[in-house]
Formats: structure tokens, C-alpha cells, sequence
């Protein structure tokens, strides 16, 4: 049997054992896995909504109940997942960098040419963003929202940055620099090329001639050569 404690008001305070139904191994896996993926999919769903919601209203012009509405759920089910409004927005600006890390990685996967790398690294970049246009906006105004979560995540993609192009260096792929400093300039261009082509424009890609223009410029601070696109 299970033992309950209560309090001198008679609340519950204490469960001891497990409970049926919260995944402790008292339910069969084949029911234990299809809840695990509806809750995922209501989180996503949640998620997907406030960063539509945020970018097109802004952190302070959006509401918790405009999220919900959004993603068709209670205000109960919304604060099972994010206790609070700031949380949902931290939560989805660190999760959506982690996503773009992951795709930029899984983009270069495997190229050793530098050139190619250059090409596919930053084209997953703007290709990503062209489809999530939201988040460069929230992003620039995280700033605003928390000051500690912009450099946090500034820092994030920095530091991730400037180990790869530190490895590069190490391999006489590119010119030796200081791979930190290296790694905010290119951030920085990128970013600025991102707004004014596709956040701004509302484009959902960038014109192929700017793009190469743009792979030019930064291989050129790299120190590697590469061939302008084919017109």
C-alpha cells in the first residue's frame, strides 16, 4: 500500500510508492508511448504558436491566452508545460538555437572541402531562418524582454563558432586569427545579411547572387577562395 501524509490542514503532502500512470513501469509500454508522444506533440504545438504569436505581436503586445488560443489548448494544459509567459519565451528561443546547431551541424556533415562547407553551413543558416523568420526578430528583442538571456545565447552560438573554425585552423583548412574574435564577426554579418534579405524583405530565401556574394565575403575572412555561382 501506499503511505499519505497530511498536513495539520489535511492536505495531501507526501506520497510514498509509485503512482499508476506516471510512467514509473506500472503501465504497459504500449500505452505509456503513445501519451509520451501526444504531450510532446501539445508542447510542440504550444511552442509553434508562441513563437507565431510572439513575432507577430511582440513579447509585451502578446498574451498567454493568445498562445492558447493559437494552439487550440486550456490555460491548464499551457501551465503543465511553461509556468509563466517569460518561461515560454526563454524556453523558445533556447530550443529553436539548439534546433538551427543541430541542422547546421547535420548540413556539413562529412564535407571536408572548405568551400563546400562555407556554401552548405550558411546556406542552412538562411534557409532556416527564412522559414522561422520569427525568431532573428525575438531574438533582438530579448534584449529587452531579459538582458541576461540575449548573451546567453549569443554565447551559445559563438562558442560554437569558434570551435569549429579553431579545429579548422589547427588543420590548415583556413588562415590562423583569433577564432573568437573571428567567430563574432562572421556572426555578425550573417545575422545582418539575414535581416535585411529575408527577416525585413519578407523573402523566404535569398536571391543566389547575393548569396554568393555573401559566401565571397566571408570566405575572403577566412582566407579561402572560393568560386562565385554560376549565372
Amino acid at each position: 500500500m501506499r503511505a499519505i501524509e497530511r498536513t495539520d490542514q489535511g492536505d495531501v503532502s507526501r506520497i510514498d510508492g509509485p503512482e499508476p500512470g506516471l510512467g514509473t513501469g506500472s503501465e504497459p509500454e504500449s500505452s505509456a508511448a503513445p501519451k509520451q508522444r501526444r504531450s510532446d506533440q501539445t508542447r510542440t504545438r504550444i511552442l509553434d504558436a508562441a513563437e507565431q504569436i510572439f513575432g507577430e505581436r511582440g513579447y509585451y503586445g502578446a498574451s498567454v491566452i493568445d498562445v492558447t488560443k493559437k494552439a487550440g489548448v486550456g490555460l491548464g494544459t499551457f501551465y503543465l508545460y511553461f509556468p509563466s509567459k517569460i518561461e515560454i519565451y526563454r524556453h523558445l528561443l533556447s530550443s529553436r538555437q539548439e534546433e538551427f546547431i543541430t541542422e547546421s551541424r547535420r548540413a556539413y556533415d562529412g564535407a571536408t572541402d572548405q568551400r563546400a562547407i562555407v556554401q552548405v553551413a550558411f546556406r542552412a543558416f538562411f534557409d532556416w531562418i527564412g522559414s522561422r523568420p520569427a525568431v532573428l526578430r525575438l531574438l533582438r528583442e530579448a534584449e529587452f524582454v531579459d538582458p541576461t538571456l540575449l548573451p546567453d545565447l549569443y554565447r551559445t552560438r559563438a562558442e560554437d563558432l569558434r570551435d569549429r573554425l579553431g579545429r579548422a585552423m589547427e588543420l590548415g583548412a583556413i588562415k590562423e586569427t583569433d577564432p573568437d574574435v573571428l567567430a563574432w564577426c562572421v556572426m555578425g554579418m550573417t545575422e545582418f545579411v539575414a535581416l535585411r534579405w529575408l527577416v525585413w524583405s519578407g523573402d523566404k530565401e535569398i536571391d543566389p547572387e547575393r548569396f554568393s556574394s555573401f559566401a565571397q565575403v566571408v570566405s575572403r575572412a577566412l582566407g579561402i577562395e572560393i568560386e562565385p555561382a554560376a549565372k
